[in-house]
């Protein structure tokens, strides 16, 4: 009868030494394998350990259509947030009867970082079992950021770190700026041109009035010319016309003699004086030397010679409305340019 018992005793030992042998043969992992991005990690840098191995065990049932979910971070046996590393992210991923564990972090400390072993079965379902499904990552190299053998040399600036969608608006800014920009910039050409134009005009208006004045003036002169003596006469003519080249073509013509008139359109025109041009500035002169011999060749011996037509220093008849006539003419031809005159 004892013996009996003790037979049961050890069957049953026995079998429990089975279930247990096939539990850890069924959960046993093969294949297992390690990889860290970047290979170098440097505190401070965002890394990822991948931890691949092959499992009959099913980690993801009746979620065919799922190849990747997160771990429970409150299963791990660390603190997410420690002062070693910061656990970012932790995932399990399937390929066929791979997995792979990735765990994205931050190592705060230079050494050696060795995660503690994993129970997947409680990180991935949540429950504990009493045979763990347990995962062992290598330890894992930290570097400092600066390093002895590599004569204290700093590492490459990162560009800066960017919200989502942030580029875009930058992108953005810069096309808006880039417009305002070629506004400004048209808008600066365009107020010049218009600048420009205005004070063509202006000018313009300036030279048309100052022609009109002078005609007026001569209008006026040819009324009055029966009242006044001939060196009035030629003085007024030459006043007028001397008033109109100094505001016609800015230079002062009051102080030049009539010799010097010529010359000083050749100056204005820096020696390019048009035959148009050359031919009207005669006609001033001419008039100027007529107006000139009968102001100061008045009672002379020179004004008493024959033909009296060429030598008298006084007006022949109708040459008042003559010599009016003509600065008519020479004014229009200034302002046209010989058009309409």
């Amino acid at each position: 009868m004892g013996r009996q018992v003790i037979l049961r005793f050890l069957r049953r030992i026995l079998f429990l030494l089975l279930i247990a042998f096939s539990s850890q043969r069924f959960f046993a992992q093969t294949e297992t394998s390690q990889m860290v991005l970047p290979k170098r990690i440097f505190v401070g840098d965002t890394a990822e350990l991948h931890y691949t191995f092959n499992s009959n065990v099913d980690f993801f049932p009746n979620e065919e259509t799922l190849d990747e979910k997160p771990l429970i971070f409150e299963k791990l046996p660390f603190d997410f947030d420690n002062e070693n590393f910061t656990l970012q992210k932790a995932v399990i991923q399937k390929n066929g009867l791979l997995y792979t564990v990735v765990l994205t972090f931050t190592p705060w400390k230079v050494g050696i970082l060795d995660f503690p072993q994993i129970d997947l079965l409680s990180a991935v379902f949540g429950s504990t079992n009493s045979v763990p499904f347990l995962i062992d990552p290598k330890p894992i190299e930290i570097s400092s950021i600066i390093t002895k053998d590599e004569d204290s040399s700093l590492r490459g600036i990162k560009g800066p770190l960017l919200f989502p969608g942030t580029i875009y608006a930058i992108y953005a800014a810069i096309v808006l700026f880039v417009v305002i920009l070629i506004f400004i910039l048209h808008t600066i050409l365009k107020w010049q041109e218009i600048s420009a134009k205005f004070r063509q005009k202006k000018t313009l208006r300036m030279y048309a009035k100052n022609a009109r004045n002078a005609l007026r003036q001569f209008r006026k002169l040819e009324k009055n010319s029966l009242r006044i003596n001939d060196v009035a006469f030629c003085l007024a003519v030459q006043q007028i016309f001397r008033y109109y080249l100094t505001v016609r073509f800015g230079r002062k013509f009051d102080a030049l003699s009539t010799e010097q008139i010529s010359a000083a359109f050749e100056e204005l025109t820096a020696g390019t004086m048009s035959d148009f041009l050359r031919e009207n500035v005669s006609s001033v002169q001419e008039i100027f030397r007529r107006a000139d011999y009968i102001r100061f060749a008045h009672g002379s011996l020179d004004a008493k010679r024959e033909p009296a037509q060429i030598y008298a220093a006084e007006l022949q008849p109708d040459e008042r409305t003559t010599m009016i006539a003509n600065s008519r003419t020479i004014i229009k031809a200034f302002e046209t340019g010989g058009e309409n005159a």
